[in-house]
């Protein structure tokens, strides 16, 4: 092992963000609040200060700040699950943009909210597309006799 010091610039982890004093130490907390307010991801990214690059790699080398956002996404969608069904229980839901809601919570949670599952089918190689026939040979049914049954 070499005595000489490491070039370029130091890994981006939220513990070197806590000790350069760019974020509070009290960073996980402040996430959860933005959670509570039903903010987006944008949010975490501008507190950080960070590109969304290595806001990925955060996740990808910090299992405490993945965590973190995964809580944060479940308080998010709780707020806006919520602020709709309270609209709906006070009378109020004339109020609501329906279009606007879906987009936002398709946009912002779309590992749980997507319009159709899209399913990676092949056969013989070739994709199967919705113009495509599929072709099913039934080879035929085969009866078994259970040989201590009376016949």
């Amino acid at each position: 092992m070499s005595d000489t010091p490491k070039r370029g610039r130091p890994r981006k982890t939220m513990e070197a963000l806590v000790k350069r004093k760019i974020i509070s130490k009290n960073w996980k907390e402040d996430i959860l609040e933005m959670g509570r307010e039903g903010k987006a991801l944008v949010h975490i990214v501008n507190y950080l200060g960070v590109t969304w690059d290595t806001f990925y790699r955060l996740k990808e080398r910090d299992t405490d700040f993945l965590e973190t956002v995964n809580v944060y996404q479940q308080l998010s969608e709780q707020w806006w699950i919520d602020i709709t069904r309270r609209m709906w229980q006070e009378g109020n839901s004339k109020h609501i943009n329906s279009n606007h809601w879906s987009l936002m919570m398709r946009n912002m949670f779309n590992e749980r909210w997507k319009d159709r599952k899209d399913y990676d089918l092949k056969t013989d190689g070739k994709p199967i597309t919705p113009n495509n026939k599929i072709e099913v040979e039934i080879l035929g049914l085969e009866i078994q006799k259970d040989e201590d049954a009376k016949t």
